[in-house]
């Protein structure tokens, strides 16, 4: 994803998709190991968000990255639920 399309496309569901395989992933480790799950599940959530998600000033700090992800998306789920038509 080059970070310039401002529609979804294919790249949208496949980044969709592995996220879906690693929380199912995840959750199967947590419960059928639980005493090595939460530090393990913690880093592998770290390293993939740090790895899917760069850090545009690239000091390897993702933190302001994933607060703008945050309110865009916040923005267009506000647009979409106020657009004419939404309460359907």
């Amino acid at each position: 994803m080059d970070g310039k399309a401002t529609h979804l496309c294919a790249d949208s569901f496949a980044l969709d998709e592995v996220g879906c395989v690693l929380l199912s992933a995840l959750r199967d480790w947590a419960r059928d190991s639980p005493t090595t799950a939460v530090l393990g599940i913690a880093r592998s959530i770290i390293r993939f968000v740090e790895n899917v998600i760069p850090d545009p000033d690239d000091h390897g700090d993702t933190h302001a990255t994933l607060e703008t992800v945050r309110d865009e998306h916040l923005a267009l789920a506000h647009a979409v639920h106020s657009a004419p038509g939404a309460h359907r």
